[in-house]
């Protein structure tokens, strides 16, 4: 779920400090920086035409001829020898307020390697679309290219100091893995016109990878690497395989690691409870062969594997919907519990709602219709750390039971388009409560077992409601 920042294509110009109040509304400014602003205008067309010497070239001409205006500043800073020179999104699932907005950022990329990148970026979608999990899931993602210039080509380290848009470096592990500088990742998302803090990062002269907070890191071009690094980025999942690779310390508990052979104090443990074939507890993960346990035998991405194990693929889920609502969208207008207002329904009033569609199963949908005293209360925040920050659904917390039957159900829906008509006739005169609730139960077709077994936040589960009226006879 994104945050979005302004408005269309000069977002650019919402840097902090760069962009006067009356330039944002639409004020008119002096001579200078009304042509600064249309010389602008023609540099980020160069840029989205994919024409990226001539947006260069067109960006130093801006900086050097108004440098005191704020096209002039953004100008200045696309003209550095290693910078940010646009954004574009390549897949549009959705508006990003509702979907998972993955930045794909290439570091090592000169102004010359910029075609090569672009190819690399357009592989990464149709590369998330073979994987199963995100397969069933891709509708829920948006992606986004963005263009980094780099002045050199390869990383720091082994004695070299090299000047690159995100500082790539090889870390000091066994093997070499490569790493980017995290701040610099979040300034170069911060001009993006949204983002969700999540980032797939390619440095074209690294080896391997790393993945954390949001930001996966890939050497070179490796398709495996890259659904395994996002695992970590993406779903905190920890390594599966025990083969040692740096000093990790101790064990840390995560969804999929165990530093205990304790069934009952694994993060899995319900599925183990659940008596699900295959997950049990098996010895040699965290890349070390005794002393950290993991769910299943191998087979998994995290360890060097094509499908994620069941608890990956669960926590993966969770953490998709905790960016993305069920509900995509709602007619009329829904109102809050203690919203005074009302739809007044002398004849009928038809209500509408469009949920999220996964690839091969259905969102399921429920309407009530519930007198004023019967409307369920709002849910309790359950966490308030998911309430801060970029928007996380984790903060609502489980939606409140609701007791009665519900007057319509549906499902099977490939548009996710579900309608309910509340008709003045059928009810007594006074004040109800229609509520709708859209749930996933990540179960496919075939599998005994869905996909998620424990939502502790409720985050698979969605509603909207509204108030109406029903007048008396005469009123």
């Amino acid at each position: 779920m994104a945050t979005p920042l302004l408005g269309p294509r000069l977002l650019a110009l919402a840097l902090v400090g760069l962009v006067p109040p009356a330039l944002c509304a639409g004020g008119t400014e002096d001579t200078d920086a009304e042509k600064a602003r249309a010389q602008l205008e023609k540099a980020e067309l160069r840029y989205e035409q994919g024409r990226y010497n001539e947006a260069t070239t067109y960006y130093r001409r801006l900086a050097k001829k108004y440098p005191d205006t704020a096209p002039g500043r953004i100008a200045a800073a696309r003209s550095l020898p290693s910078c940010y020179l646009g954004s574009t999104l390549i897949v549009d699932n959705g508006p990003s307020a509702n979907r998972v907005d993955v930045a794909l950022m290439g570091d090592g990329y000169t102004l010359e390697h910029q075609k090569a990148f672009d190819k690399l970026a357009d592989d990464v979608p149709p590369l998330f679309e073979r994987q199963a999990t995100f397969r069933e899931y891709f509708p829920y993602f948006n992606f986004r290219r963005f263009n980094l210039v780099s002045k050199d080509a390869m990383v720091d380290g082994f004695g070299r100091e090299e000047d690159t848009a995100l500082n790539g470096h090889t870390r000091k592990t066994i093997q070499g893995h490569v790493a980017v500088d995290a701040r610099l990742v979040r300034k170069m998302l911060a001009l993006a016109p949204a983002h969700d803090g999540v980032a797939i990062v390619y440095v074209r002269a690294g080896i391997l990878g790393t993945g954390g907070s949001g930001f996966a890191t890939i050497g070179g071009t490796s398709s495996k690497i890259t659904i395994h690094e996002w695992g970590h980025a993406f779903a905190r999942l920890a390594d599966e395989y025990s083969k040692k690779t740096h000093d990790r310390g101790g064990v840390r508990n995560r969804v999929n690691v165990s530093g205990t052979d304790d069934p009952t104090k694994a993060a899995w443990a319900h599925w183990i409870a659940a008596k699900v074939p295959g997950i049990g507890m098996y010895q040699g993960a965290s890349g070390q062969v005794r002393g950290a346990w993991k769910p299943t035998s191998g087979g998994c991405v995290m360890d060097s594997g094509e499908f994620f194990c069941k608890p990956c693929q669960e926590a993966i889920v969770l953490r998709i919907y905790s960016f993305v609502d069920p509900i995509d969208e709602a007619l009329p207008r829904p109102h809050a519990r203690r919203d005074p207002a009302s739809l007044t329904v002398t004849k009928s009033i038809d209500f509408r709602i469009t949920v999220m569609t996964p690839e091969k199963h259905r969102l399921q949908v429920a309407w009530w219709v519930l007198p004023e005293r019967s409307a369920p209360p709002e849910p309790r925040t359950a966490r308030r750390e998911y309430a801060n920050g970029l928007t996380d659904r984790r903060g609502r917390g489980p939606l409140p039971h609701i007791k009665y039957e519900p007057v319509k159900t549906s499902k099977g829906k490939r548009d996710g388009v579900h309608k309910l008509t509340v008709k003045a006739n059928s009810l007594e005169p006074g004040r109800y409560r229609v509520v709708c609730r859209a749930w996933d139960t990540t179960k496919m077709k075939g599998d005994k077992f869905p996909w998620v077994l424990r939502d502790e936040y409720g985050v698979l589960e969605s509603e909207r409601a509204w108030w109406i009226v029903v007048p008396a006879k005469g009123e």
